[in-house]
């Protein structure tokens, strides 16, 4: 499960802000699912030309889904099939998510440094310039001329504990 950044900052299961509302300035960040149980949190400084940000950053654990079969007249709301249509959740972590606010961030390329905490069951330390970009309130609109653009961008930490910028 990948976050939505594009116009709605973190909705990763649907939740979050309103279509309308503006975007949040900070970084979503997705960990693969190979490690998402070993990263329970991260530590990140990011550094632009108004200075530096540094939080803790929480991270959550998706269950893997899959849609299930189910027969369109089993199915019907109330019938006997009913409660086995929709997404089932599968055994095992699925992907980590989590999302750090930055009110500072700006447009401009920053440096961003991703941390494990101590203790930590995989150790995790890297850099990465990062280049937000301008994202509208709502769905969909040009960046460029619409009010309300916020700065965002998309982490992703692999398999191998490395970051780089998605999207």
């Amino acid at each position: 499960m990948l976050l939505a950044v594009g116009g709605c900052a973190a909705e990763p299961a649907g939740g979050g802000q309103s279509h309308g509302a503006a975007p949040l300035r900070g970084f979503g960040i997705d960990v693969d699912q190979a490690i998402s149980a070993r990263v329970p949190a991260v530590r990140l400084k990011v550094c632009g030309v108004w200075g530096c940000a540094e939080q803790d950053v929480p991270l959550s654990i998706a269950g893997p889904t899959s849609a299930a079969p189910c027969a369109a007249a089993s199915a019907a709301p109330g019938g006997p099939d009913a409660a086995a249509c929709g997404p089932v959740h599968l055994p095992g972590p699925g992907p980590g998510f989590g999302y750090a606010s930055v009110p500072e961030l700006t447009a401009d390329p920053v440096t961003v440094t991703v941390t494990t905490p101590p203790g930590a069951p995989m150790v995790i330390r890297a850099e990465v310039r990062v280049q937000p970009r301008l994202v509208c309130p709502g769905a969909g609109g040009d960046p460029a001329t619409c009010a309300g653009a916020a700065p965002q961008a998309q982490l992703r930490i692999a398999a191998d504990g490395t970051v780089s910028q998605s999207r």
